[in-house]
């Protein structure tokens, strides 16, 4: 079912909006639910017109029916959405890496460092398949029996990694850094900075610059 699917197995979505995917997969399935239960009612209500019993208990049906789908609703949300998490612990394999894994990390590395392919938001595994001229799962595979994470970590990684070097070495607003590195919410943003170096986006600054400033004493005290 493409509900519990992870997150790689959506080629051609980014990373960032896989939970979107779910939820969106989620509600289209709970409509088409619905659908078929209101037909069902109609129809039932066609054959038994006159009838008030009959219509009385589609109408109770009917209610029930709603309340249910609600109820539905209200808990298969959280799980779709806590899907993407639970599953990423499944994605690891267990495989040792191959040689042809280890090269083609490389070629991926390279293209990561060389074109800053990761400052695309937008950027899926099957754009970078085609990159790499291999099948998008390859890639997914190799990045699992590599670094032991999925692609989205791996991605993500280049972006907190790009940030915290314009964090470093710019006097660039958080807001414009976190676009600059290839993300679109601020809250991924700093959940990745965070899990990636212990810090938020803007402490790292701080510390950065608070860091820089006495360096900048000290050669200013040497000088003299």
């Amino acid at each position: 079912m493409m509900l519990r699917q992870p997150s790689d197995a959506f080629v051609q979505v980014a990373p960032s909006k896989s939970r979107l995917t779910r939820l969106a997969l989620f509600f289209a399935l709970l409509f088409f639910v619905l659908v078929i239960a209101a037909d069902t009612a109609i129809f039932v209500a066609v054959l038994s017109a006159g009838n008030a019993g009959v219509i009385d208990l589609l109408t109770g049906v009917s209610g029930v029916g709603v309340a249910v789908i609600l109820l539905c609703a209200l808990i298969g949300v959280p799980l779709v959405l806590g899907a993407q998490t639970a599953d990423g612990s499944h994605e690891i394999t267990a495989r040792e890496p191959l040689k042809e894994d280890q090269d083609l990390l490389r070629k991926l590395d390279q293209l990561m460092m060389e074109h800053q392919v990761f400052t695309d938001p937008d950027l899926t595994l099957a754009r970078l398949g085609r990159r790499l001229h291999c099948p998008a799962r390859s890639v997914s595979k190799a990045v699992n029996r590599v670094h032991g994470e999925n692609i989205s970590r791996y991605i993500n990684g280049y972006r907190v990694r790009h940030a915290a070097m314009l964090l470093k070495t710019t006097d660039l607003p958080v807001t414009d850094i976190m676009l600059e590195a290839g993300f679109q919410s601020k809250s991924s943003f700093n959940t990745e900075f965070r899990r990636l170096t212990g810090q938020t986006p803007s402490t790292y600054k701080r510390q950065e610059k608070g860091e820089e400033n006495v360096r900048n004493r000290d050669l200013t005290r040497s000088d003299t």
